[in-house]
């Protein structure tokens, strides 16, 4: 799985990892929504700050689309990230 779903409260987060970062997005818990709004960070390691990972607007119909493409355009951004450093 490319990510862990968890919980909490008001807010749905997706954890998930790609080349040894760390990629955390959030949606709202709430089945009823037209689109689901989300935020996508990412960071190196535990002693790093989180980066935002700026998202493309979209439509997404459900909380899985919308953490789908989140990791996505995370792994995008990490890719280009390690891309520009070699």
């Amino acid at each position: 799985m490319k990510y862990e779903i968890l919980a909490r409260g008001h807010r749905l987060e997706a954890i998930g990892a790609h080349s040894g970062y760390r990629i955390r997005m959030s949606t709202l818990a709430c089945g009823d929504l037209v689109t689901w709004p989300l935020s996508v960070h990412i960071r190196g390691s535990e002693s790093e700050d989180e980066v935002h990972v700026d998202v493309p607007k979209r439509q997404l119909s459900s909380a899985i689309e919308a953490f789908d493409f989140g990791y996505e355009c995370a792994t995008l951004w990490i890719d280009a990230l390690d891309h520009r450093r070699d």
